[in-house]
């Protein structure tokens, strides 16, 4: 995500490698965060981040936290790649030959490169993954038993009765959170010297003060878009509709569901990819000769 000169993929196959790995690596150890935050935006009762889990435990073991993780996983590869690609893909469009500005954006090209990778990214990848992980969550907690056997299961389920549109529910919100979460981390990340994020570590802290930012501006959206993906999704018009149904039963406050464990994760998340993306970049630079 806008690594350092030196840290450039010099093809744009290794673009798409490198950020496939650090998608995969990334959500594996994150995930009970991302299962957490989800939950607590299905809910409409209050419950906390240790309330989730120990019920989870409590229900379905230590393993239960990793329920929906196959949906996750499974496109985890292609988003990342998609992603980093795309952003890769959008500031070589932003330069010229010489590698100079072509229309003196300055600090913006990253946020407008960001942008563009959010939105492709929304499109083939986060909608359709994103609306099958809620649906497994929400099936697991809300339906007494469970009718999801498993990801496959639940899949085929979900397309055999709802068809293929089924996965593109909250298509719009999802190209608006993904698009402006990744202009803004792209954007934070690539305005950030590179003097302060030449090591792993640095890459971290600033990738994950990124993504905090993104949260902190965006998390509405990513409430609203949950519910529209829910297996209550039916009771919503569109966004706005949904938006002003939480409002009114809910408050403010209902926007800011889960915001604590999607912070937590977020900058999780950014900050190992933004480490491991530029890590994986040097490797293959060095045993995938491209020049």
């Amino acid at each position: 995500m806008g690594p350092p000169k030196h840290l450039k993929p010099k093809h744009k196959g290794k673009a798409l490698v490198a950020g496939g790995l650090s998608g995969a690596i990334e959500i594996c150890i994150t995930y009970p965060i991302e299962y957490t935050k989800t939950f607590q935006q299905l809910s409409t009762e209050r419950i906390s981040m240790g309330g989730v889990v120990s019920r989870t435990i409590s229900d379905n073991g230590v393993l239960g936290m990793y329920r929906g993780l196959s949906s996750m996983l499974y496109f985890a590869t292609p988003k990342a790649a998609i992603r980093f690609g795309s952003f890769e893909a959008v500031s070589g469009m932003l330069v010229d030959e010489q590698g100079k500005d072509k229309f003196g954006l300055g600090k913006a090209k990253g946020f407008v490169a960001g942008l563009g990778a959010g939105t492709m990214e929304a499109i083939f990848v986060t909608t359709p993954q994103e609306t099958l992980k809620v649906k497994l969550i929400h099936d697991q907690f809300f339906r007494d038993p469970p009718r999801y056997r498993g990801f496959f299961h639940g899949v085929a389920t979900i397309l055999k009765e709802e068809g293929v549109a089924e996965c593109y529910k909250g298509l719009l919100p999802t190209i608006l959170k993904v698009s402006t979460a990744q202009a803004t981390r792209f954007g934070i990340f690539n305005a950030i010297p590179h003097e302060y994020r030449k090591t792993p570590w640095q890459a971290a802290l600033s990738g994950a003060f990124a993504g905090g930012v993104s949260v902190l501006l965006f998390q509405g959206i990513d409430v609203i878009k949950s519910r529209m993906q829910g297996l209550e999704s039916h009771k919503y018009k569109g966004p706005i509709d949904c938006t002003k149904k939480i409002l009114a039963s809910e408050g403010i406050a209902g926007l800011y569901r889960g915001v604590t464990p999607r912070l937590t994760r977020v900058c999780c998340e950014v900050g190992i990819t933004m480490s491991l993306y530029g890590e994986v970049v040097k490797f293959l630079n060095k045993v995938w000769k491209t020049e």
